[in-house]
């Protein structure tokens, strides 16, 4: 959910909005290491700068989940978002198993289920497809302009990091391009 300029201040259309993106399950979208458990051992402090990398990479899978469940909400059985919102359950345990090991708290998904995220579901699937494009383009820019940077000195991190931001490129954002050229999909009802 990554909102950079591309995305920041438009609203639900196709391409608009600052909607989730997401990850697969390394080795796969149900197997393979557990990003929850890849790295994680807490064995030095993190810096300040470092910690609230962490806490932004899961508000972004906060976010991805969110949008990526209110898009069944709306269109029961909406694929791919309905298998994805799994595999984004799973890659928010990887930053909050980090803040875990660290004694941080890790904050609840205050987006899930929200009016907001509700609202950001454009009227068709098609249209939430190329608006989760986007949203998968602005997360890889996250990590590689933003965020990994920020934590380079932690390489716990960095794994974690860039297992979440290749499982975007490569497996959320073709997901998402191949369902949006779908374009004969219902309409939302108002």
């Amino acid at each position: 959910m990554a909102a950079t300029n591309r995305t920041a201040g438009r609203g639900p259309g196709c391409g608009g909005g600052s909607h989730g993106r997401g990850h697969r399950h390394r080795g796969g979208e149900g197997g393979g290491a557990c990003l929850s458990t890849l790295a994680v051992r807490g064995e030095r402090p993190h810096s300040a700068e470092a910690r609230a990398a962490v806490l932004a990479a899961l508000d972004d899978e906060h976010r991805a989940e969110a949008y990526y469940a209110a898009v069944p909400e709306r269109f029961p059985g909406a694929l791919p978002f309905a298998r994805i919102v799994e595999t984004e359950r799973r890659h928010a345990a990887a930053p909050a198993a980090i803040l875990t090991a660290h004694g941080v708290p890790v904050p609840a998904n205050a987006h899930l289920g929200s009016e907001a995220m509700r609202a950001m579901v454009p009227a068709t699937i098609a249209c939430a497809a190329e608006v989760a494009v986007t949203a998968e383009i602005d997360n890889v820019a996250l990590y590689e302009d933003d965020l990994l940077p920020k934590v380079a000195d932690h390489p716990e991190i960095v794994t974690v990091f860039t297992v979440l931001m290749e499982a975007s490129r490569g497996r959320h954002l073709p997901a998402f391009r191949r369902w949006g050229t779908h374009r004969d999909e219902p309409r939302a009802s108002a």
